[in-house]
């Protein structure tokens, strides 16, 4: 027990206050950390840390880590306000995330944790599915002979696909400007804001990602490595069983 009380000691040294997460960047999502502060919170009745991994969850699903047009997490943060990530996409990262999140909404009820499990689990469904059942290792950074260039958008490029009325829009729930926030692009995000962005399964949204994968495709990762599926088994099987969806059963179950 000493070890446990002085594991939460260090998370609590080193938490980021404002942004969330533990250090100074690169930051990494670490949902095992995570589960382990909400767990640590509850048995020990200490809300501070069930405060923390609520700050890093909504923190790190606000910024440009996380794909606010196509679902999933990448694999960190290369600055300490989850805005800019090394792009890569990594079936393990997710699947831990979906049981940090469904695990955040248990405690708390709050319907966001809810919603940013599904995207993951939709984007597993989508992207990194084979047709057998089993799931591949991931996507990689680099499209188009340049990291991230895949997730990129230019103000005028939203406005074009999207329109005088939406695109506008968008633009500001999701951070797009005309300077761009990367490379003189833009990286979507929500950092900062306090609006509702466009739900899940949007027609707009959609459009968005048809217009991604038009543009360029991301190289795949097709291994089926039977841990990392043990772990997206796991989070399939903890949706299907909080939110009573047999899809979610049924993709756990093929696998």
């Amino acid at each position: 027990l000493a070890a446990v009380h002085q594991a939460f000691r260090q998370f609590a040294d080193s938490f980021d206050r404002k942004n969330g997460g533990f250090g100074s960047a690169p930051k990494f999502p670490t949902p095992h950390s995570l589960i382990f502060l909400m767990e640590y919170g509850a048995r020990q009745k200490r809300p501070e840390a069930l405060a923390m991994a609520e700050t890093t969850l909504v923190q790190m699903y606000r910024g440009g880590i996380f794909d606010h047009i196509g679902g999933g997490f990448s694999r960190y943060s290369t600055d300490g306000q989850w805005l800019v990530p090394h792009f890569e996409k990594m079936l393990y990262d997710n699947s831990l995330l979906v049981m940090a999140y469904i695990k955040a909404y248990g405690r708390t009820g709050r319907k966001m944790y809810g919603c940013v499990a599904g995207k993951i689990l939709e984007y597993v469904r989508q992207e990194l599915t084979d047709s057998q059942g089993g799931f591949y290792c991931g996507q990689d950074a680099d499209s188009g002979g340049a990291e991230g260039s895949y997730y990129l958008f230019t103000k005028e490029e939203v406005i074009r696909l999207l329109g005088r009325e939406d695109g506008p829009e968008f633009c500001r729930l999701y951070g797009i400007t005309e300077t761009g926030n990367f490379e003189e692009k833009n990286i979507p995000n929500r950092i900062g804001q306090a609006e509702g962005g466009w739900r899940n399964g949007d027609s707009r949204l959609k459009a968005l990602s048809q217009y991604r994968k038009a543009r360029m495709q991301l190289l795949l990762d097709n291994k089926i490595l039977l841990s990392w599926n043990g772990w997206a088994i796991l989070a399939f099987a903890a949706a299907a069983q909080v939110f009573d969806s047999r899809r979610c059963l049924e993709a756990a179950v093929n696998t």
